[in-house]
C-alpha cells in the first residue's frame, strides 16, 4: 500500500510540474501578445500623427512619423512571431514520462489486487457451496470427510500387510 501512495504522490508532483510549465509558457505568450498589442496601438497612433502631419504639412514630418509607425509594426510582428514560437522545454517531457511510469505501475498494482480479490471471491464461493451442501445434508458431508481418510488408511494398511 505504501508504494501505491508513493506512486500517487509521484504522479501528483509530475502533474504539478506539467501544469507549471504550461502556465509559465502561457504567461509569456500572453505578455508578449499584450506588449505587441501595445506597440501596435503606438503604431496606429503614429499613423494618426502621420496622417495629421500629411494634411498639415506637405512631406516633412510625415515621413518621419510614417517611418516610426512602420518600425512599430515590425517590432509588433516580431514579438508576435516570438510569442507564437515559445514552447515548453525538456522538463515537460520528463514530467510526462515520470507521470506515465507512475500510472503504469499503479495499473499493474491494481491488476494484482484485482487478481487477489478474484481468488478470495472464488474461495468464498467454494466455501459457500460447501456450507450449503453441508446444511442440506450434514450426514453426507461428515461421512465424506471421515470416510476418505479412513479408507486411505485402510488401503495403506492392507497394502503394507501384503508386502
Amino acid at each position: 500500500m505504501e508504494s501505491v501512495v508513493r506512486n500517487m504522490r509521484l504522479i501528483w508532483r509530475a502533474e504539478l510540474l506539467i501544469i507549471e510549465a504550461k502556465l509559465n509558457i502561457a504567461t509569456k505568450k500572453i505578455g508578449a501578445t499584450a506588449f505587441a498589442g501595445l506597440i501596435f496601438i503606438f503604431g496606429l497612433g503614429m499613423l494618426n500623427v502621420a496622417g495629421f502631419f500629411a494634411l498639415e504639412q506637405e512631406w516633412g514630418p510625415v515621413y518621419a512619423a510614417l517611418g516610426v509607425a512602420i518600425a512599430d509594426f515590425l517590432i509588433a510582428a516580431l514579438l508576435l512571431l516570438w510569442g507564437s514560437r515559445l514552447s515548453t522545454g525538456p522538463e515537460l517531457e520528463l514530467a510526462k514520462e515520470v507521470r506515465d511510469a507512475g500510472l503504469e505501475e499503479l495499473e499493474a498494482k491494481a491488476e494484482h489486487i484485482q487478481d487477489e480479490v478474484m481468488a478470495v471471491r472464488d474461495e468464498l464461493l467454494s466455501l459457500k457451496k460447501s456450507l450449503t451442501a453441508f446444511s442440506k445434508n450434514p450426514l453426507d458431508g461428515t461421512i465424506n470427510s471421515l470416510l476418505t481418510p479412513i479408507l486411505t488408511l485402510l488401503i495403506k494398511s492392507l497394502s503394507k500387510g501384503k508386502n
